[in-house]
């Protein structure tokens, strides 16, 4: 025996399962840069003989340390350091918002889906998340190598 729901289509579950997927390598790759950001603050602050500054401003909000980090750049004569995609960043912190507070609204039907936040609701498909990710870990590659850098720097100033 049959009901009338057995010939109803069904949105694919992999369709979910992708943009967990997703969403999981964007928010990885986020808190990636997060975390050096933080570093690249406090080893600026620290070059510049400012290492009592740099617990406070290391912390906080990402968006209030991007503006250490802007003020940091404009008072900086390092091109690694004032090469930091800083509008783009925060763009990104905006997606991070959406993403991480959106909920994930599917029909079930279609499996078409929209990530609604409060009143509003944003397309972030697969593919966009994807791309946002990736964007995110050559950023965190450019964090990364301003460390080094700074490390670098460091051996160069104690051993002149």
């Amino acid at each position: 025996m049959t009901t009338p729901d057995d010939d109803t289509p069904w949105a694919d579950p992999a369709i979910r399962t992708d943009y967990e997927a997703a969403l999981g390598r964007f928010i990885l790759a986020f808190n990636e840069v997060d975390y050096r950001l933080s570093q690249v603050i406090g080893s600026e602050l620290s070059q510049r003989g400012r290492s009592d500054l740099a617990a406070k401003a290391s912390n906080g909000k990402f968006a209030q340390r991007l503006e250490t980090l802007d003020i940091l750049v404009s008072t900086t004569k390092n091109s690694w350091l004032s090469a930091f995609p800083l509008a783009r960043l925060r763009s990104l912190n905006a997606d991070r918002n959406s993403l991480a507070h959106g909920h994930f609204d599917q029909n079930p039907f279609d499996g078409s889906y929209t990530l609604a936040r409060a009143a509003k609701t944003r397309d972030y498909p697969v593919s966009r998340i994807l791309s946002l990710a990736d964007e995110l870990t050559q950023i965190a590659d450019q964090f990364r190598h301003a460390e080094v850098l700074h490390h670098f720097a460091v051996l160069t100033d104690q051993n002149l």
